[in-house]
């Protein structure tokens, strides 16, 4: 089946974006089919087209695909992102699984009462720094090659840069302590799928708006 893939999401980043960014390391074209209110998601949701009920859902080489991880490894192993030996890629899958969990506190951030995002935001910085970016830096710092695994580009690379420019959305200076993470991002930069996906006009998304924390709302938790 030589048909584009689609992924299936809202037109937003959520739990979506870490894919979409699979998906350009990979040099993947694909379309979107963009959720944008209740009754068409739910009328998708009888007529059986997602596994548990839940998005996103990756369809691809015949197979609809869900639950974002598996969705991302599938991706890393198409695109040979997931480290070269047995041990890479546990450290890979690792990492990555990591990245995801350090993202979904960053992902409910934009639907708190705004009088109470400071103090949230401060929890949110705090475990960040503890349990992730501290381990990051330290990773970093011991393959001391630019990459988290092995001495090439792997998924768990894609994610962090990800992941950090999505914090660096809500406070610019979130990694100015870490030497070894600004480095990395300076050096991801210089690539010239991550330059063309940065750039205007790509699939990359901008962080929630009220417009779309309202739709997503009322879509999933209305």
């Amino acid at each position: 089946n030589m048909s584009k893939p689609i992924l299936y999401y809202t037109d937003g980043r959520g739990r979506a974006e870490k894919i979409r960014w699979m998906l350009a390391a990979c040099g993947i074209d694909y379309n979107e089919s963009f959720i944008s209110n209740k009754v068409d998601f739910q009328r998708q949701q009888a007529e059986g087209l997602y596994l548990f009920k839940e998005i996103p859902m990756l369809e691809i080489d015949g197979m609809r695909i869900v639950q974002t991880v598996s969705i991302l490894r599938y991706l890393a192993r198409k695109g040979n992102f997931m480290g070269e030996t047995e041990k890479e890629q546990v450290l890979v899958d690792m990492y990555s699984v990591g990245m995801v969990e350090m993202t979904i506190p960053g992902l409910y951030f934009p639907f708190k009462p705004n009088d109470q995002k400071p103090q949230i935001w401060l929890g949110i910085k705090k475990e960040l720094k503890n349990k992730f970016l501290n381990a990051f830096e330290n990773i970093l710092q011991t393959t001391n090659n630019g990459h988290l695994v092995g001495n090439k580009q792997t998924m768990a690379d894609v994610l962090l840069f990800e992941s950090i420019i999505y914090f660096m959305d809500i406070e610019k200076e979130i990694i100015n302590e870490y030497p070894k993470l600004q480095a990395f991002m300076a050096s991801m930069k210089e690539i010239p799928w991550v330059q063309k996906f940065l750039q205007p006009g790509s699939k990359r998304k901008d962080f929630a708006d009220e417009k779309y924390v309202a739709m997503v709302t009322d879509i999933f938790f209305s």
